[in-house]
């Protein structure tokens, strides 16, 4: 669809988002059953509760938000208490006061300006939602992931990471799993590269890449799983002599996940300037590099180890550094 198309579902969550600011807005203690469905899918249907549920969605909204004017991100981030001078505000008319005052706006005015800001922010959410839909095809049937184990080496001639993957079976005669991977084009690489091959636990018989930055690998399992059996299989993936790969790790798990665990080896020779802990972000979060959040440090080896619990459905999950 054109990059400027509209989706018809914006208007429907533009109301979802005026039904959300009342009250404490994003603060409210009855969040979970407030959220709207199409708020309630951004949030990766995440379970677990307000405050679980707060997070996701939040971390979202902020996403979404980049894209907006900053008189409207100020806008929007005030009317749902999600800036920390709103956030303790009780009332949505107490917050439309503060950004008036704040901007310098009458409140009827002020007003406008939430609504603007509404309108354009279900917009951005409706194409995020639109693009996160593309993707639902290639999304696992049949499995889940009980635990995804990394090492990513950075002092080998080329990255290269060895991954393995406990898998649980939800459907009898289960014979094929795949293993997706998003690699962003290194610095001055039209297109990325990645080689793959297994290490254990089957077979690799097939390797897609349905658009330029998204690899499938489809493993053929050595033989067929009934519901509820547990296998493990293990691949190394390489990236190609001449290639680079961008200063970041980043899990984003399609199915349901109970652990990743990451370890990470750096090149003590080429010391990263810092290292940041990805947690549950978007890719416009994580995309441009930056010394900010959960900063993390390596060891006397060189080595930085990470684990996520129950990391949430298409956010990121990793690590990233600046070389």
């Amino acid at each position: 669809m054109p990059e400027q198309a509209v989706p018809e579902s914006a208007e429907l969550i533009a109301a979802e988002i005026r039904s959300l600011r009342k009250g404490r807005g994003m603060q409210a203690s009855d969040l979970d059953r407030r959220i709207g469905p199409h708020l309630r899918e951004l949030a990766a249907g995440e379970s677990g509760g307000g405050a679980v549920r707060r997070h996701a969605l939040a971390t979202e909204l902020s996403s979404c938000l980049i894209q907006l004017p900053g008189d409207l991100r100020t806008a929007i981030m005030a009317s749902l208490g999600l800036s920390t001078e709103t956030r303790q505000m009780p009332h949505f008319k107490d917050r439309v006061s503060w950004l008036g005052t704040r901007l310098g706006y009458e409140y009827r005015t002020a007003l406008r300006r939430i609504d603007s800001a509404e309108q354009l922010l279900a917009e951005e959410i409706a194409r995020e939602l639109l693009r996160r839909r593309g993707r639902i095809a290639s999304s696992p049937e049949g499995w889940y992931l009980d635990e995804f184990r990394t090492v990513l080496r950075l002092d080998t001639p080329t990255p290269e990471s060895l991954e393995h993957r406990r898998i649980i079976a939800t459907r009898a005669d289960l014979t094929e799993v795949m293993a997706w991977f998003d690699v962003p084009p290194g610095p001055d690489q039209a297109r990325p590269a990645l080689a793959a091959e297994i290490l254990y636990g089957g077979r690799l018989v097939r390797r897609e890449q349905p658009s330029g930055n998204r690899f499938q690998f489809v493993v053929q399992l050595p033989a067929p799983l009934r519901a509820g059996q547990a296998h493990e299989y293990g691949l190394i993936l390489r990236v190609p002599e001449g290639h680079q790969m961008r200063p970041h790790y980043i899990f984003t798990p399609e199915c349901q996940c109970n652990v990743f665990d990451l370890r990470v080896r750096f090149d003590l020779n080429r010391r990263p300037v810092w290292i940041r802990r990805v947690n549950g972000e978007t890719v416009r979060m994580f995309d441009a590099a930056r010394p900010t959040g959960d900063l993390a440090s390596i060891d006397e080896a060189g080595e930085l180890h990470l684990r996520f619990y129950n990391p949430t459905r298409y956010l990121g999950y990793g690590v990233q550094w600046q070389p």
